[in-house]
């Protein structure tokens, strides 16, 4: 059965769409990531990392990597074409924060603290970001 979308960016955003993907391509940009690694970083379950990099994988955004060594472990990288999205998405991560730069009601949940801290591109939330955030609303 074929899907019928009302334009690409509609198809990219049912790729993308959710709390954790963008999150994820974020996390892999730099570079390859095991499963505990992403899981560590994130804070999700592994169940629903699995189902998200599983999802990923099928639309050729993440490609996934066996090693048979002991213990054995999966790494899991951007394709080309995950790289490509990623770039999009540091597009709209830009854009998105030149919309709201302005607007003294609207709060971008990465600082600039939080940016110094973190590598070039999407600010990722993780458990350390967020414990650092919440300390800034206590803080004012």
């Amino acid at each position: 059965m074929t899907k019928m979308y009302n334009t690409g960016a509609d198809y990219a955003l049912s790729i993308i769409g959710g709390k954790w993907k963008p999150v994820i391509l974020y996390q892999l940009a730099n570079h390859p990531r095991r499963t505990g690694e992403l899981v560590k970083q994130l804070g999700t379950s592994h169940k629903v990392l699995s189902d998200q990099l599983r999802e990923l994988s099928d639309a050729g955004i993440v490609a996934r990597k066996s090693y048979n060594t002991i213990p054995p472990h999966v790494e899991y990288s951007l394709t080309d074409e995950g790289e490509n999205l990623y770039a999009a998405l540091r597009y709209l991560n830009y854009w998105g924060e030149q919309q709201v730069a302005d607007n003294p009601n609207v709060k971008i949940m990465c600082t600039d603290k939080m940016k110094e801290l973190s590598q070039e591109g999407l600010c990722v939330i993780t458990k350390q970001h967020l414990h650092h955030w919440k300390q800034e609303i206590v803080k004012k």
